[in-house]
């Protein structure tokens, strides 16, 4: 399913603040295979070399089916990651999804947009 980030419920935490300075990320479309509606941003920070040598920013957030997860308790089904080229004459957004899947036991799947599927349990 196609998503839009205006659509969405959006919170921002201090460590995502610089995200703001981004025009048009409100507009920036992605996907991802579950129903969400409320995007939690925590983290935003440079890095160097990313692809191809470009710098670029990594924006990520928690992804989560309700309207109000601090209400119902709700574990995030999923992470955003942005990645923003900016350059002075043409800023550039890339996006990537992790899907969550947990686990009555406390583990859970990390199914990658690829498809790739990585298992994780609790430390004991």
């Amino acid at each position: 399913m196609k998503f839009k980030l205006e659509h969405l419920n959006i919170f921002i935490t201090p460590k995502a603040d610089k995200m703001s300075e981004f025009e048009g990320i409100g507009f920036l479309e992605f996907e991802f295979p579950k129903i969400i509606r409320t995007v939690l941003f925590i983290h935003c920070g440079y890095i160097q070399n990313r692809k191809d040598g470009d710098d670029c920013y990594e924006v990520v957030g928690r992804l989560y089916e309700s309207d109000n997860p601090r209400e119902t308790g709700e574990d995030h089904i999923g992470k955003l990651y942005i990645y923003v080229y900016d350059h002075p004459e043409d800023v550039r957004y890339e996006t990537f999804y992790e899907q969550l899947e947990h686990r009555p036991d406390g583990s859970f799947y990390v199914i990658t947009q690829s498809k790739e599927m990585f298992h994780f349990k609790p430390s004991k």
